[in-house]
């Protein structure tokens, strides 16, 4: 029997909305991680900005928009230890039938020591896993929108492999003389077709609703997004009332120097009790980053604070081809 240390597992846990009660996620935990810059900036689900960026159906299918035709975004993220994940999106609109999206997820461990029972190392392996995702959103009048994706999720454990077929589908209303957008999804609903081990691996299953508002004197938007919804009532019972609500928000906020610079600004406040080490002033679960347009190419960045375990930086470059 092969075994193999833990650490990178640990960490990348640290990151997932999931509580101790509930059981592992096994091998598709990657699917909550952030697939692009501006929406690790904007505290990680914004399930309801729809504008070029093509990378934000994988938020809500129903953020799919014929302004992301022919956009061809590459993200990277360079996590902790040896981690590195990335997300390349792809848009086609045609009219008639809508905007199409096309992404490509992956979560490299690095390498990592394999070893017997006996502590004996037998040489390294390297963990790897893939999302591959097609989205299609569509106007069902001059306000309401909709969408449906399908991935395909492998995952590679040394000589182990879990497989499986997941669906999103959304909704995005939009108020526009109240500059305001409602956004619902569902996400990852689906079936395992193969397991890394003898217990089932399971989907990361999500139900999320947002909230956009637009300033109309001031270039700022701000989003609120609730999520991990299934399971609110699981919420730790540590927490006051305030802070078990909390516990399922997510914050953001955009302010544009016209469409050539943004600051951007979000805040978690589940990640921020998970990840807290020091008593006073610690900046876990705060994100923030910019965006910039330059002759054609859209550069995002973004940080993370894990307080004492470090900072992640996050990259995105997005084009029309």
């Amino acid at each position: 029997m092969k075994g193999w240390r833990f650490l990178p597992v640990l960490w990348l846990c640290l990151a997932l909305p999931v509580r101790a009660q509930e059981a592992p996620l096994g091998g598709f935990a990657f699917l909550r991680l952030s697939p692009a810059a501006r929406v690790t900036a904007l505290g990680e689900t914004p399930a309801t900005v729809a504008d070029d960026d093509v990378a934000l159906f994988l938020l809500n299918p129903a953020l799919l928009h014929p302004a992301q035709h022919r956009q061809l975004q590459v993200s990277y993220l360079n996590h902790l230890s040896d981690l590195r994940a990335g997300t390349i999106a792809y848009g086609w609109h045609r009219n008639g039938l809508g905007t199409l999206g096309l992404a490509l997820r992956f979560l490299d461990w690095g390498a990592i020591d394999e070893a017997d029972l006996e502590g004996n190392r037998n040489g390294t392996f390297r963990p790897i896993d893939l999302a591959l995702t097609v989205g299609l959103g569509r106007a069902a009048g001059p306000s309401l929108h909709y969408g449906v994706s399908l991935h395909l999720i492998h995952t590679t454990l040394a000589d182990r492999r879990a497989t499986a077929l997941a669906l999103d589908a959304g909704v995005r209303y939009e108020i526009p003389e109240r500059l305001l957008t409602i956004g619902a999804s569902l996400h990852h609903l689906g079936v395992t077709l193969q397991t890394l081990g003898t217990t089932p691996d399971r989907l990361p299953f999500d139900v999320r609703l947002g909230l956009r508002k637009r300033l109309r004197y001031l270039p700022l938007q701000m989003t609120l997004t609730a999520y991990d919804l299934p399971h609110f009532w699981q919420r730790p019972e540590n927490q006051t009332w305030i802070g078990r609500l909390f516990y399922h928000l997510n914050f953001g906020a955009e302010l544009g120097a016209g469409r050539s610079f943004q600051l951007r600004f979000g805040y978690s406040y589940r990640r921020h009790e998970m990840l807290k080490i020091r008593p006073r002033l610690d900046l876990a679960g705060f994100n923030a980053g910019f965006g910039l347009r330059l002759a054609g190419l859209h550069f995002d960045y973004a940080f993370s604070s894990w307080s004492s375990l470090g900072t992640l930086h996050h990259l995105t470059v997005q084009t029309r081809l």
